[in-house]
Protein backbone atom coordinates (compact mmCIF):
# COMPACT_ATOMS: atom_id res chain seq x y z
CA UNK A 1 0.00 0.00 0.00
CA UNK A 2 1.53 3.26 -1.10
CA UNK A 3 0.90 6.42 0.79
CA UNK A 4 1.73 9.80 -0.61
CA UNK A 5 3.28 12.11 1.91
CA UNK A 6 4.83 15.41 1.13
CA UNK A 7 8.51 15.70 1.97
CA UNK A 8 9.24 17.99 4.90
CA UNK A 9 10.02 21.54 3.86
CA UNK A 10 13.66 22.35 3.45
CA UNK A 11 15.11 24.29 6.34
CA UNK A 12 15.25 28.00 5.71
CA UNK A 13 18.24 30.25 6.11
CA UNK A 14 19.24 31.03 9.63
CA UNK A 15 17.60 34.18 10.89
CA UNK A 16 18.34 36.05 14.09
CA UNK A 17 15.70 35.60 16.80
CA UNK A 18 12.90 38.14 17.05
CA UNK A 19 13.93 41.08 19.20
CA UNK A 20 11.66 41.53 22.25
CA UNK A 21 10.92 45.15 21.32
CA UNK A 22 9.97 44.11 17.78
CA UNK A 23 7.72 41.32 19.06
CA UNK A 24 6.01 43.77 21.44
CA UNK A 25 5.51 46.20 18.55
CA UNK A 26 4.05 43.48 16.30
CA UNK A 27 1.64 42.35 19.02
CA UNK A 28 0.66 45.98 19.62
CA UNK A 29 0.08 46.46 15.89
CA UNK A 30 -2.06 43.31 15.91
CA UNK A 31 -4.14 44.39 18.92
CA UNK A 32 -4.66 48.11 18.11
CA UNK A 33 -7.40 47.69 15.46
CA UNK A 34 -9.32 44.93 17.23
CA UNK A 35 -11.41 47.14 19.58
CA UNK A 36 -12.73 49.15 16.62
CA UNK A 37 -13.54 45.89 14.84
CA UNK A 38 -15.49 44.80 17.92
CA UNK A 39 -17.34 48.15 18.05
CA UNK A 40 -18.44 47.87 14.40
CA UNK A 41 -19.36 44.19 14.81
CA UNK A 42 -21.49 45.10 17.83
CA UNK A 43 -23.11 47.92 15.84
CA UNK A 44 -23.83 45.59 12.94
CA UNK A 45 -25.24 42.94 15.30
CA UNK A 46 -27.77 45.42 16.68
CA UNK A 47 -26.13 46.65 19.88
CA UNK A 48 -26.98 50.23 20.82
CA UNK A 49 -23.55 51.78 20.34
CA UNK A 50 -25.07 55.23 19.94
CA UNK A 51 -24.35 55.56 16.24
CA UNK A 52 -27.36 57.46 14.93
CA UNK A 53 -27.05 56.04 11.43
CA UNK A 54 -26.42 52.42 12.38
CA UNK A 55 -29.67 51.32 10.73
CA UNK A 56 -28.31 52.46 7.35
CA UNK A 57 -25.56 49.87 7.72
CA UNK A 58 -27.69 47.17 9.35
CA UNK A 59 -30.59 47.21 6.90
CA UNK A 60 -28.93 47.38 3.51
CA UNK A 61 -26.92 44.71 1.76
CA UNK A 62 -24.40 47.34 0.68
CA UNK A 63 -24.00 48.64 4.23
CA UNK A 64 -23.54 45.16 5.65
CA UNK A 65 -21.09 44.26 2.87
CA UNK A 66 -19.11 47.46 3.51
CA UNK A 67 -18.77 46.80 7.24
CA UNK A 68 -17.96 43.10 6.81
CA UNK A 69 -15.35 43.89 4.12
CA UNK A 70 -13.82 46.57 6.35
CA UNK A 71 -13.69 44.09 9.24
CA UNK A 72 -12.03 41.41 7.10
CA UNK A 73 -9.46 43.83 5.68
CA UNK A 74 -8.66 45.25 9.10
CA UNK A 75 -8.30 41.85 10.79
CA UNK A 76 -6.25 40.55 7.85
CA UNK A 77 -3.93 43.55 8.06
CA UNK A 78 -3.61 43.07 11.82
CA UNK A 79 -2.68 39.41 11.31
CA UNK A 80 -0.09 40.43 8.72
CA UNK A 81 1.46 42.72 11.34
CA UNK A 82 1.72 39.77 13.70
CA UNK A 83 3.33 37.70 10.94
CA UNK A 84 6.39 39.94 11.13
CA UNK A 85 7.40 38.19 14.37
CA UNK A 86 5.85 34.73 14.01
CA UNK A 87 7.23 31.63 12.25
CA UNK A 88 4.32 31.57 9.76
CA UNK A 89 5.50 35.01 8.61
CA UNK A 90 8.85 33.48 7.64
CA UNK A 91 7.55 30.28 6.04
CA UNK A 92 4.00 29.74 4.83
CA UNK A 93 2.06 27.13 6.80
CA UNK A 94 1.73 23.72 5.12
CA UNK A 95 -2.03 24.11 4.67
CA UNK A 96 -1.66 27.10 2.27
CA UNK A 97 -2.71 25.71 -1.15
CA UNK A 98 0.09 25.62 -3.70
CA UNK A 99 2.61 27.48 -1.55
CA UNK A 100 2.60 25.69 1.81
CA UNK A 101 6.04 25.30 3.31
CA UNK A 102 7.67 27.86 1.05
CA UNK A 103 9.81 30.62 2.51
CA UNK A 104 8.41 34.14 2.34
CA UNK A 105 10.81 36.29 0.29
CA UNK A 106 12.68 38.41 2.85
CA UNK A 107 11.96 41.75 1.17
CA UNK A 108 8.26 41.12 0.58
CA UNK A 109 7.05 41.91 4.13
CA UNK A 110 9.11 45.10 4.24
CA UNK A 111 7.91 46.33 0.83
CA UNK A 112 4.24 45.39 1.24
CA UNK A 113 4.25 46.28 4.94
CA UNK A 114 5.91 49.62 4.23
CA UNK A 115 3.28 50.50 1.63
CA UNK A 116 0.50 49.43 3.99
CA UNK A 117 2.11 51.35 6.82
CA UNK A 118 2.18 54.53 4.74
CA UNK A 119 -1.52 54.04 3.95
CA UNK A 120 -2.26 53.54 7.65
CA UNK A 121 -0.52 56.79 8.55
CA UNK A 122 -2.39 58.68 5.84
CA UNK A 123 -5.83 57.21 6.55
CA UNK A 124 -5.77 57.02 10.33
CA UNK A 125 -4.22 60.41 11.00
CA UNK A 126 -6.31 62.17 8.35
CA UNK A 127 -9.51 60.73 9.81
CA UNK A 128 -8.39 61.44 13.38
CA UNK A 129 -7.56 65.04 12.51
CA UNK A 130 -10.81 65.55 10.61
CA UNK A 131 -12.89 64.06 13.43
CA UNK A 132 -11.03 66.05 16.10
CA UNK A 133 -11.49 69.35 14.27
CA UNK A 134 -15.15 68.55 13.62
CA UNK A 135 -15.79 67.61 17.25
CA UNK A 136 -14.12 70.78 18.53
CA UNK A 137 -16.57 72.83 16.49
CA UNK A 138 -19.74 70.79 16.77
CA UNK A 139 -20.84 67.20 16.37
CA UNK A 140 -21.52 67.06 12.64
CA UNK A 141 -23.90 64.48 11.28
CA UNK A 142 -21.23 62.69 9.27
CA UNK A 143 -19.30 61.45 12.32
CA UNK A 144 -20.36 58.33 14.24
CA UNK A 145 -20.66 60.34 17.49
CA UNK A 146 -23.81 62.14 16.39
CA UNK A 147 -26.46 61.34 19.00
CA UNK A 148 -24.15 59.46 21.36
CA UNK A 149 -24.61 59.78 25.09
CA UNK A 150 -21.60 60.27 27.39
CA UNK A 151 -21.17 56.54 28.11
CA UNK A 152 -21.43 55.63 24.43
CA UNK A 153 -18.90 58.33 23.58
CA UNK A 154 -16.47 56.90 26.16
CA UNK A 155 -16.86 53.40 24.68
CA UNK A 156 -16.37 54.80 21.18
CA UNK A 157 -13.19 56.62 22.25
CA UNK A 158 -11.86 53.51 24.01
CA UNK A 159 -12.49 51.41 20.91
CA UNK A 160 -10.99 53.85 18.43
CA UNK A 161 -8.35 55.37 20.73
CA UNK A 162 -5.70 52.70 20.00
CA UNK A 163 -5.92 53.24 16.23
CA UNK A 164 -3.29 56.05 16.03
CA UNK A 165 -0.77 53.71 17.68
CA UNK A 166 -1.26 51.07 14.96
CA UNK A 167 0.96 52.61 12.25
CA UNK A 168 3.62 53.57 14.81
CA UNK A 169 3.75 50.01 16.17
CA UNK A 170 3.86 48.64 12.64
CA UNK A 171 6.79 50.92 11.81
CA UNK A 172 8.73 49.54 14.78
CA UNK A 173 7.77 45.96 13.85
CA UNK A 174 8.91 46.51 10.26
CA UNK A 175 12.24 47.93 11.44
CA UNK A 176 12.73 44.87 13.65
CA UNK A 177 11.87 42.53 10.77
CA UNK A 178 14.25 44.35 8.42
CA UNK A 179 17.08 44.34 10.97
CA UNK A 180 16.69 40.58 11.58
CA UNK A 181 16.77 39.77 7.89
CA UNK A 182 19.34 42.22 6.55
CA UNK A 183 22.21 39.95 7.62
CA UNK A 184 20.97 37.14 5.34
CA UNK A 185 23.00 38.08 2.26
Amino acid sequence: MSSKTAPPPAPGPTVAPVQPWAAAACWTAFLCPLPSVAWRAAMLAGADVGFGRADLFRTSAGGIAYVVALELIQVGAALACLGLCRPWGERLPPWVPGAGGRAVPRRLPVIVGGAGNLLLYLIIYAVALTFTLALLRDRPSWTPVEGMGPAQLVVFCLCYGPMPAWPVALTVGLVGHWRRHRRRR
